[in-house]
């Protein structure tokens, strides 16, 4: 099982396999103040091989502060992913998904979003926190 693509955004909508996404792709977020409660979301498209499809799996994101520190509870939930009539053999299918995520923000720097299928990282999203306000160029 593999990350077809792992994305941050604003706000992103999963419908009918295809993802509708405002604001994504960014790697830096900067909050006027910490701590602070701030709500994003994250785009996923998990690659499923032919061999792991009509299986349930187990999955689970969390969010990580710079000293890799669960922020809040995370998701946990279980999928399986089945073989459509005429699916050629050893296709592999896309499970593509929009999780709506909250962390309390407490410290500026590296943070992660991280993505395990049973029990094994299979992607993260790195992103930097910065406090306070952008300097204006004169």
């Amino acid at each position: 099982m593999n990350v077809g693509f792992l994305l941050l955004a604003d706000h992103a909508e999963a419908v009918n396999g295809k993802l509708y996404m405002t604001g994504g792709g960014w790697n830096v977020l900067r909050l006027p103040e910490l701590p602070h409660e701030w709500a994003f979301h994250i785009a996923l498209g998990i690659d499923i091989a032919w061999h792991e499809t009509n299986a349930t799996h187990e999955l689970r994101v969390t969010i990580h502060d710079p000293d890799g520190i669960e922020l809040g509870e995370g998701l946990a939930a279980s999928f399986e992913t089945g073989r459509p009539p005429g699916m050629p053999a050893g296709q592999e299918q896309r499970l593509v998904m929009s999780i709506g995520a909250s962390a309390t923000f407490a410290a500026s720097g590296p943070h992660a979003a991280v993505v395990q299928v049973d029990e094994e990282e299979i992607g993260r999203a790195r992103f930097y926190l910065m406090e306070g306000e952008p300097e204006e160029i004169a």
